[in-house]
């Protein structure tokens, strides 16, 4: 039989806590109420500035996260250029939305017009033709953009030319922009940071000269997060006291303080970074992208890294940030109240879907030292099942690579009136926790499927080999001999019943294993898994989805290898789905 009923894969009793105790001298405390509801669940943080091009970073990084937007140049020597098609074809197969520069003609050595400044000699009829130039290649090519963009951090550029021929060259470009399609937004400033007087002179030159854009824009550049629920709710209420409707707001560049410096992709502050825009939300924020500070746009060298979450050396590897944006891009459903008795220490963000039974977090260390973490969940009930919930944490280090976090907690938690406090332990500096929270696992019915029984196929034209070795228990295993990354091995995965599942994996370490990940109907579900290790076996966990009764295909694609592996073998014990809806 390919399948048959069980007991879960990894056995755990009810508990109240982890056995990591916390050491540090000072501990927060983080409170998930499950019970509230602070809006939909849309990942609105996670978009990034050059993030992708036609080859890099690597495509199982793009595919573990969100990419909700991602602001680009047309044509630029070293940026992924977004009018190339194969780059265009890539990014927009995400979903993202595109936010584009008219500005980048400048950088561009083939631009008859990289000389030109708008205003120049008094000449703003030059950048008419520029800005329609870009506007009518795009349509010819059917490519799709959300939002144009007429220059990047002005006040910056401009100097004192600020507030007066930046803000003429606005509207020209505002102008042109509305005059060829009405429909198309114009997003601006694009201010280096948050100013409040100069977003007013810039709003009130708008507002008096009909140029009023369609986003409202900004950045937000420092090791750690500044005020941005503040500023955001700053602006807006002065613009509806002052006869501007609010528009939305996007904060296009965030963290990071210069170019080759560590704070830009550090993973505990990146935690607050994500939960200020998530309390921005209510004040109009639409979309936040990560900023771009690996590369210079000047050095040649340039690769596209997901806003600073792949290694810079190939793009081929995550970062211990990149970890935070797998996460988050399970956070679906509607986000919840979580707060922190020391947010400027360990700040956290969270949310719940009832539909696919789970509740992810998660909480980061903003400091350089240890902190203690105590986290509590109020009202889990939705998540339980007898008054127990499933609680996996895992602790991700601020690392320039990682493809392993460490599992702190894998357990049932009994549950007192809905709720419970767990001791998560010491949580190191600039690391993070990732929780999910699920049903009860224990007495969940499970499923479980030999690997060995299953309808197998391998990728065509591979030199690997597929077969059979020994298992655990006695049983047999189904293995890849793979030489090289982008090889994979394809299971038929029959489900006799729909429901929402929370799948696990049985694989084998060695030191020739392949870093993986796994696709289920062609969508790449939970976190990459690195069998590189010894020889013994070990549970994957790539959380819950919902399946449909019928056949489904999982694809074990090796997408790269461990620094310490000597290969990209793969091995495949058995699969467990453990009914939880």
């Amino acid at each position: 039989m390919a399948a048959v009923a069980v007991g879960v894969l990894v056995a755990a009793g009810v508990v109240t806590a982890t056995t990591d105790a916390v050491s540090a001298a000072a501990t927060t405390t983080i409170t998930v109420d499950y019970g509230s509801d602070r809006g939909a669940a849309t990942q609105i943080a996670s978009g990034f500035l050059h993030g992708i091009s036609a080859s890099s970073p690597a495509q199982y990084l793009v595919d573990g996260v969100k990419v909700r937007s991602q602001r680009g140049a047309d044509y630029h020597p070293n940026l992924p250029s977004l009018y190339d098609p194969a780059t265009y074809r890539r990014v927009s197969a995400t979903g993202a939305n595109l936010r584009v520069g008219l500005y980048y003609y400048s950088a561009n050595p083939n631009s008859p017009y990289r000389n030109y400044r708008p205003g120049d000699n008094g000449n703003f009829s030059t950048w008419t033709t520029i800005v329609n130039g870009v506007m009518s290649e795009a349509e010819q090519k059917g490519y799709r953009v959300n939002a144009w963009i007429p220059w990047n951090e002005p006040e910056a550029q401009w100097g004192n030319l600020y507030t007066t021929t930046y803000f003429q060259a606005h509207k020209v470009a505002y102008d042109a922009v509305k005059a060829r399609n009405s429909s198309y937004r114009v997003e601006a400033p694009e201010l280096s940071a948050y100013n409040f007087t100069k977003l007013q002179q810039f709003l009130t030159y708008c507002r008096d000269n009909r140029c009023l854009p369609d986003v409202l824009s900004w950045h937000e550049l420092n090791p750690t997060p500044t005020d941005v629920p503040g500023h955001t709710a700053q602006i807006r209420s002065w613009m509806q006291a002052n006869g501007i409707t609010p528009m939305p707001i996007a904060i296009t560049e965030y963290q990071g303080s210069s170019y080759g410096n560590a704070d830009a992709w550090a993973a505990g502050p990146n935690v607050r970074w994500l939960a200020q825009f998530e309390r921005s939300v209510p004040n109009g924020l639409e979309d936040a992208l990560a900023s771009d500070w690996d590369y210079i746009g000047s050095d040649g060298n340039f690769i596209a890294t997901l806003g600073n979450s792949a290694d810079k050396a190939t793009g081929t590897l995550p970062k211990g940030v990149w970890w935070n944006y797998n996460t988050y891009k399970t956070m679906t459903g509607r986000m919840v109240d979580v707060t922190s008795s020391s947010a400027t220490t360990v700040d956290a963000l969270g949310s719940l879907d009832t539909g696919q039974r789970r509740g992810v977090l998660l909480i980061g260390n903003q400091t350089s030292g240890d902190q203690g973490v105590s986290l509590r969940l109020n009202n889990a009930s939705a998540l339980a099942s007898s008054d127990v919930v499933h609680v996996r944490a895992e602790r991700v280090a601020n690392t320039p690579t990682l493809s392993t976090p460490t599992v702190v907690l894998d357990a049932d938690v009994a549950l007192s009136l809905g709720g419970v406090t767990l001791a998560l332990g010491t949580l190191p500096g600039s690391a993070v926790y990732k929780v999910l929270v699920t049903p009860a696992t224990a007495s969940a019915p499970v499923t479980r499927y030999e690997a060995e029984s299953l309808s197998t196929a391998a990728s065509p034209g591979q030199t690997g080999r597929v077969f059979t070795e020994a298992g655990a228990s006695g049983g047999a295993a189904t293995a890849l001999d793979g030489t090289a990354a982008g090889q994979y091995l394809q299971f038929t995965l029959p489900v006799s019943t729909s429901g929402v599942y929370h799948l696990r994996a049985l694989l084998k370490s060695n030191i020739n294993r392949a870093f993986q990940a796994l696709y289920v109907d062609g969508v790449m579900v939970g976190p990459p898994q690195d069998e590189y290790g010894n020889a013994a076996y070990y549970a994957a966990d790539y959380g819950t989805l919902s399946l449909s009764a019928g056949n489904h295909t999982l694809r074990a694609v090796a997408v790269g290898r461990n620094p310490g592996s000597s290969g990209y073998s793969m091995v495949y014990d058995r699969f467990d789905l453990v009914r939880v809806g």
